[in-house]
């Protein structure tokens, strides 16, 4: 593949609900430019950008890939993301290398809610967004709905450039509204062919439909609004300048229509990304001074920048980074600044990606997206700068990680194994959060659903030969006491030679909630030696540390010595240490312990309708509900509202999984520790039962 410079490059970025056709459509114009020889396929596994296994066997995209052809002298980068909702965080990454976001709509199913997800994200973003019906061959397709509801969803800036031919089983081709020109599928034929004529009975469909898209462009031009109102003729040339202006500022939104699967529609496709999508020399490039933290602007012929959009992590190969250039070019074999790790990185080979194969290119220009391998210390979002003209890019915001999971090996030799593996899919994958629970010694794995952790076991077992298994984590209870009493231990064993002696009193009593535990002393009449004092107190912790209900550490408590004797011969530290934690244990034993649960601050943020059956399910869980907050959006009927409420960390386990299911995909909710309280009766027994369980299996 030859370089290209930036005003002949576009960069696409495709959004949508899953199954709305997106990779069919990178794999039809793949085809279409000569970059495959053949239509790839999703369902037989020959699709160019779903390569991964788990791709292949799920028949969905979980990765975003990348897919470079060539048309009319200019390159197109497409990057197909996936529409499920687990994968949303591939979307994230990919909208920061593309100029305009392409969103995919099934004629069959309609706007879902993949489609509006796709348009918050582009919006957050300021990218341009153009929509796709696909699907029109398929039962139940109706292009004019679809266009209804975007235009009342997204304004009157939704506006057809295209009508179909025909729909369901008599769909055969697309009318150009700009050219008036008509493409016709011939039967048994690979494309479409051009027709000079457009069906007789579409005329007053074209003519209307024409018309409606002459009265968007000319709102953005006066000299054309001037004319439009005048009843003058407006060129096609002036119409499309209009458009590919009102595209670029995010104004007119156009709507296009085919079929992947019949090849309809995808020739047109590509002749207008180049048309009418913006090129990288139309987007403004910004960013900080790493020093200041000022905002500085990039010019494409600045000295090199780059971001990196994503990482693919392959035991054998190594680490594949994904660069977006922004300013300047680059070329095989140089040195870079990895501005956020003040690292010198060295750029081995570059390339340009057909979905798994990598095509060798000898220079990148700004606007372009490549991929160099073996960087040392770049993750996905750090910035790559000239030395001389350092500058660092936004991160990319992924989404906050719901489900918690504890991981370990199905095989215990493989348990060290473990953590390595799952670091190196958080550095491809950083909607993923791994961390080390000390208190409970788990490794907790944070996915955005269950899928999206499924997909992280099989690739671990795919890529690193090990199996990972997933269970509930444990939750940090802990243990108090309600009443303060005495307790008394004397700990005496002779066995020849030096005795063991330790005796003590201590008095055990109940603090408020937070205040943690403290140790005293008021002896008097040297019972006890000062030297053996620290051994009590050390005794005492330990004892602490598990109390005598469930084994929970206990809490909040007051610990005070206050008498006590020793022997001069057989007291030593140990004899002391011993004696306290008998003391503790007979204490805790008489002072009313009770179980402790964690109770966290739980966010929910839902469609206000919903609003009911979330509370519902949160009083389900013992959820206190503290208030609740309206969130306005842009989106007329979909307004989100936040409900606040205190929930028990053990009724939180499933919690992920069930808000999407209750809200279909649309609640996400985010959590903080808030305190302790002690648990009910019914929820404490079952606690104890089950620890008194797990120990007697050990």
């Amino acid at each position: 593949m030859k370089v290209y410079e930036s005003n002949n490059i576009r960069n696409v970025v495709l959004m949508g609900h899953s199954r709305s056709g997106k990779t069919s459509i990178v794999d039809a114009c793949m085809f279409n430019s000569g970059a495959n020889t053949r239509i790839g396929q999703v369902d037989n596994g020959t699709s160019v950008t779903d390569f991964e296994a788990e791709e292949v066997k799920r028949k969905l995209s979980i990765g975003a890939a990348l897919a470079a052809c060539e048309w009319q002298d200019c390159k197109i980068n497409f990057i197909d993301t996936p529409g499920y909702a687990d994968f949303t965080g591939e979307a994230r990454g990919a909208i920061a290398g593309a100029d305009c976001a392409m969103i995919v709509i099934s004629a069959k199913t309609g706007i879902a809610q993949g489609t509006v997800d796709a348009w918050k994200i582009a919006e957050k973003a300021g990218l341009p967004r153009v929509f796709f019906v696909n699907k029109m061959d398929r039962e139940q397709a109706d292009f004019q709905s679809i266009v209804l509801e975007l235009q009342t969803r997204y304004g009157n800036g939704v506006v057809p450039i295209q009508l179909p031919v025909g729909e369901k089983n008599t769909f055969e081709g697309i009318v150009d509204l700009l050219g008036l020109s008509t493409r016709i599928k011939e039967r048994n034929a690979n494309n479409c062919r051009e027709v000079d004529n457009i069906p007789e009975y579409m005329e007053e469909a074209v003519e209307e439909a024409r018309l409606k898209l002459m009265e968007v462009v000319a709102e953005i031009d006066n000299t054309l609004l001037e004319k439009y109102l005048e009843g003058e003729e407006i060129k096609k040339e002036e119409i499309a300048d209009a458009l590919i202006e009102g595209v670029g500022k995010g104004k007119i939104f156009p709507v296009m229509c085919g079929s992947a699967g019949k090849n309809v529609g995808m020739h047109k496709l590509l002749f207008d990304i180049i048309e009418y999508f913006p090129a990288p020399t139309d987007t403004m490039i910004a960013g900080t001074d790493p020093e200041t933290e000022d905002l500085i602007e990039r010019q494409l012929d600045d000295p090199f920048s780059a971001q990196v959009i994503k990482t693919l992590v392959d035991p054998f190969v190594g680490r594949l980074s994904y660069l977006r250039i922004f300013s300047g070019s680059l070329k095989s074999n140089s040195t870079v600044e990895n501005v956020r790790e003040n690292f010198t990185e060295r750029i081995g080979n570059i390339f340009t990606m057909q979905g798994k194969q990598q095509i060798p290119v000898e220079k990148a220009y700004a606007g372009d997206i490549v991929v160099t391998a073996k960087l040392q210390k770049t993750k996905t979002g750090d910035t790559l700068a000239d030395k001389s003209a350092l500058i660092a890019y936004d991160a990319i915001e992924y989404p906050e990680p719901m489900l918690a999971m504890a991981a370990s090996a199905t095989k215990k030799e493989d348990q060290d194994k473990i953590l390595t593996a799952l670091y190196k899919q958080q550095d491809e994958d950083p909607s993923l959060m791994i961390y080390k629970n000390t208190e409970t010694n788990e490794t907790i794995v944070r996915g955005v659903g269950e899928t999206h952790l499924d997909v992280l076991c099989e690739k671990i077992q795919r890529k690193f030969g090990v199996a990972v298994k997933l269970t509930p984590p444990a939750i940090p209870y802990r243990e108090t006491i309600r009443k303060a009493v005495d307790a008394e231990a004397k700990h005496k064993k002779q066995s020849g030679g030096h005795g063991q002696y330790g005796h003590v009193l201590i008095k055990v009593s109940p603090q408020s909630s937070g205040a943690g535990n403290a140790f005293s002393e008021s002896l008097f009449g040297g019972s006890i030696p000062r030297q053996f004092v620290p051994a009590v107190e050390k005794g005492v912790n330990e004892a602490l540390c598990k109390g005598v209900l469930a084994g929970y550490p206990v809490v909040d408590v007051a610990v005070n010595l206050y008498d006590g004797s020793y022997h001069a011969v057989d007291s030593s530290e140990a004899s002391f240490k011993t004696a306290a934690a008998m003391a503790i244990k007979k204490a805790l034993a008489d002072a009313s312990p009770v179980l402790l649960e964690p109770i966290y601050d739980v966010t929910v943020t839902a469609p206000e309708y919903m609003l009911g059956d979330v509370v519902g399910k949160l009083n389900s869980k013992r959820g206190q509900i503290m208030g609740m907050d309206a969130i306005s959006t842009n989106v007329p009927d979909k307004d989100m509202s936040a409900v606040h409420a205190r929930v028990p960390l053990g009724e939180m386990t499933n919690f992920a999984t069930e808000l999407r299911s209750l809200t279909q995909g649309r609640g996400s909710y985010t959590m903080a520790f808030a305190n302790y309280e002690v648990a009910p009766p019914r929820t404490a027994q079952s606690v104890i039962e089950a620890r008194q369980k797990k120990d007697e299996k050990k």
